[in-house]
């Protein structure tokens, strides 16, 4: 039968779903509830149907294909949730299952996983694995508050409301127009954050001679890249890039990390970068604001320099790994 195919039987549960969610519509539904609801129901049927129907190879288990299978998901769940513009909340809840679903692909595969290790290294690898996702997942989350739209405000002064807050917005800009913000200005993006950690990972994966894994971190970053110029055009599509990133990103690491153990503790240096969020400002608290100017650049330098410290630390380390254990072996 054709619903032998995962795929299409996830094509025909959505469809299901989305003829009785138009007909509670056609009842008296709100309509945009009803299109987050459609929407919606779309995710997990594509989480189970895409994996299902290219049957799960073995080099998306445990290998660079882990990395790529998680990219395409969790892009794909990201635009929907973009494109739905659902709460926070079940972004989170959504991210929280793609990572777990990543763990599986990389720590449960049957040859490259750990499959053969004793049981308490498997609780370890998961908990960790958990652990640095989640806090990957909130550390670099995209800020939900620009999705507000003030004009979806009720009719009955809503255009006040509206002029009001672009006044106070205005005054308050002229008022600190001679102060900059210098917590904000050192403190890097959420993207910058992710190109650091792909960058990083790609220098990981050069020292200790992971070809597949350089290619791919290089085209990610290139691709980061794109989507930090692209911020401020076309922001509608943060959930997209934030979810489809980090999931790669773990992915790809814990592929290094069973394939090469000595990787183990430059990934570890690696992790400082997710500090750099509140270090850059507490940073910044110690810039005398008397030259704005000079402010701005020294703000700059700090937000800079957070981020590449433990990059080039993480370097070191991988170098310092790399020529140990090859003189071992």
């Amino acid at each position: 039968m054709f619903v032998d195919n995962p795929f299409i039987l996830a094509i025909l549960v959505s469809g299901i779903i989305a003829a009785v969610l138009m007909l509670a519509l056609w009842l008296g539904l709100d309509r945009a509830v009803a299109r987050r609801l459609v929407l919606g129901a779309i995710i997990p049927a594509v989480a189970v149907a895409v994996p299902a129907a290219i049957g799960l190879p073995e080099t998306a288990r445990g290998g660079i294909g882990a990395a790529l299978l998680m990219l395409v998901l969790g892009g794909v769940c990201g635009a929907i949730l973009d494109f739905a513009k659902l709460s926070e909340r079940i972004s989170l809840i959504v991210a929280v299952l793609l990572v777990v679903l990543g763990a599986w692909l990389v720590l449960a595969a049957p040859v490259s996983g750990l499959s053969y290790h004793p049981f308490a290294v498997k609780v370890l690898a998961w908990l960790a694995f958990l652990i640095v996702g989640a806090t990957f997942l909130w550390v670099t989350r995209p800020d939900f508050s620009e999705d507000e739209d003030p004009s979806a405000a009720s009719g009955k002064g809503k255009k006040t409301k509206v002029a009001r807050a672009t006044k106070a917005k205005t005054a308050k800009s002229a008022s600190t127009d001679g102060a900059p913000d210098l917590a904000s200005i050192a403190k890097p993006g959420p993207v910058a954050v992710l190109m650091t950690l792909a960058l990083g990972q790609g220098i990981i994966a050069d020292q200790f001679g992971l070809r597949d894994h350089v290619v791919f971190q290089a085209a990610l970053w290139i691709a980061l890249v794109v989507a930090l110029v692209s911020e401020k055009a076309a922001p509608q599509y943060r959930v997209a890039v934030w979810l489809g990133v980090v999931s790669a990103l773990m992915a790809s690491a814990a592929a290094v990390m069973i394939s090469m153990p000595a990787s183990c503790v430059s990934f570890a240096v690696l992790l400082l970068v997710v500090s750099a969020g509140r270090a850059g400002p507490r940073l910044a608290a110690h810039i005398p604001a008397g030259n704005p100017a000079q402010a701005v650049i020294l703000g700059s330098v700090i937000r800079f320099g957070v981020l590449a410290l433990p990059l080039i630390m993480a370097a070191l380390v991988a170098y310092v790994g790399a020529q140990m254990a090859g003189t071992i072996s």
